[in-house]
C-alpha cells in the first residue's frame, strides 16, 4: 500500500507510524493493518475478493485479517445483498464505521491510561 505514512508524535518529539501504533495496541499483523487501512481508505463496502485483488493477496490471507479485525471490533460485516438469493454459504461485504472506530480508540486509550496510572501508583507506594 502506498502513502501510509501518518506519524504521530509522542510528548518527547519521537514520531510513530499511526498504523504501526495500531498495530501494536490490537496486536495486529502486517496484513491486518494493510486491510484496516484499504478499508478506511475505501468509500464503499467491498468483500474479500476485491480486498485480496487490490492487495495482491490470497483471499485466505484476507479472511483470516478480517476475522481477525471483527474480533476485535476494528470493522463491520454485512451479508452481501447480491447473496440473499443464492443458496449455500453467505457472502460478507466490510467496511469501517470510522466514527465507531475513532470512539473506540478514544476509550481504549483512556482505558490504558487508567491501566497506566493504576500500576504506577502500586509500583510508587
Amino acid at each position: 500500500m502506498e502513502n501510509m505514512s501518518e506519524k504521530i508524535t509522542f510528548p518527547d518529539g519521537r514520531e510513530v507510524d499511526i498504523h504501526d501504533f495500531i498495530a501494536f495496541m490490537y496486536g495486529l499483523s502486517r496484513s491486518d493493518v494493510d486491510v484496516l487501512h484499504l478499508l478506511l481508505e475505501n468509500k464503499d463496502k467491498i468483500d474479500a475478493d476485491q480486498i485480496a485483488e487490490k492487495l495482491k493477496v490470497t483471499k485466505a490471507s484476507v479472511s483470516k485479517s478480517l476475522n481477525s479485525l471483527l474480533d476485535k471490533g476494528l470493522i463491520e460485516r454485512d451479508k452481501s445483498e447480491e447473496d440473499q438469493k443464492k443458496k449455500g454459504r453467505p457472502s460478507y461485504i466490510y467496511w469501517v464505521d470510522k466514527d465507531k472506530l475513532y470512539a473506540k480508540l478514544e476509550k481504549d486509550l483512556e482505558k490504558l491510561a487508567g491501566t497506566i496510572r493504576e500500576g504506577l501508583e502500586k509500583h510508587i507506594s
